[in-house]
């Protein structure tokens, strides 16, 4: 049984990993003016234009003859912004946004707001959203090309580049940069929460309520803790998958999100499972798996990072001298 548990999570692990492939770093834009790292590489940029004249800048840098690619999207359906390239080298000079004058050798390439668009899935955050422009030229000389949208009030992603690849940090902070995603959204941050919270809260309960009269080791409960948390961002995807289905209506993409939550879901029944066996302290080889539990919350963006630090704290925790091994304990 243990083992076929484990076989699943793995095949479910193979298939997020082959879908991670069109994901983009995701990235609250900071400010009017933002200059992105890496033309080339794929991220996806959340701003807001307060008003309807208001003119939020992307500068990239990119050489001769790079790609550069740009969509332009937003979540709600009464906003259309447009989008705007200029640059060194362009040979077309379409009107731009508040009357902005190039200087010579520039040019600019303007991109109108498809206005018709219906929503579609977002699987990786995921959310409905509402495909407003696209843009995929040759840098004609290397310089510095700067991206414009304007022209409606309200939230907009802008993605940029087509690397898709991931520093670790970046990766790690997925779950944090997600959260920050929802408050962009709108949503209150306590409510956004509410589904790990509570997750936790009742699982405490109940792992309380069965291991009573049991004396455990102390590190399976920061383990039963963790799995509760992991078990809860299971939820928190499905709830927002959920949300945006409400507008989108069902999706194949769908399936990727399934993943998503599948795998904290059964991540968090093993780390659980396990913990309620713990009535001593850990060998060698039972920290280590409790650790590998850790690692892969970091991996699968499960626990909204509080949860793979309290893995990985309870496989570091040293031996209580009052505990005593009272039977045989797996994990």
């Amino acid at each position: 049984m243990q083992l076929s548990i484990r076989c699943i999570a793995l095949m479910l692990a193979l298939c997020l990993l082959s879908a991670i492939g069109s994901a983009h770093v995701p990235e609250i834009a900071g400010g009017q003016v933002t200059v992105v790292p890496d033309a080339a590489k794929s991220y996806a940029w959340y701003g807001i234009l307060e008003t309807g004249d208001e003119v939020d800048l992307y500068l990239l840098t990119v050489g001769e003859g790079g790609e550069i690619r740009l969509s332009l999207s937003t979540p709600d359906r009464g906003t259309a912004p447009t989008l705007a390239l200029t640059g060194p080298g362009l040979d077309s000079t379409d009107p731009l946004p508040g009357g902005i004058v190039l200087p010579d050798g520039q040019g600019s390439i303007g991109m109108p707001a498809d206005r018709q668009a219906v929503a579609s899935y977002e699987p990786f955050t995921p959310m409905a959203i509402y495909e407003r422009a696209e843009l995929s030229i040759r840098a004609p000389v290397t310089g510095e090309y700067s991206v414009l949208v304007s022209g409606d009030e309200g939230r907009y992603t802008l993605a940029t580049g087509y690397l898709e690849e991931f520093s670790i940090a970046e990766w790690v902070l997925v779950p944090v940069q997600v959260l920050a995603v929802r408050v962009w959204q709108g949503q209150p941050l306590l409510l956004v929460l509410l589904p790990v919270i509570g997750s936790v809260a009742a699982g405490i309960l109940w792992f309380r309520k069965r291991t009573d009269g049991i004396r455990l080791w102390p590190g399976a409960w920061l383990l039963a803790v963790a799995g509760f948390s992991y078990i809860g961002s299971g939820i928190l995807i499905i709830t927002e998958m959920v949300i945006a289905g409400m507008v989108t209506g069902p999706e194949s993409t769908m399936m990727i999100t399934v993943i998503f939550a599948a795998l904290p879901l059964v991540l968090g029944y093993l780390m659980v499972r396990n913990a309620g066996r713990l009535i001593g302290p850990p060998s060698l080889r039972d920290r280590g798996v409790i650790l590998l539990y850790g690692i892969l919350g970091f991996v699968f963006w499960a626990g909204v990072i509080i949860g793979p630090v309290l893995a990985i704290a309870a496989a570091c925790m040293p031996e209580c001298p009052v505990c005593r091994r009272n039977g045989e304990k797996r994990v």
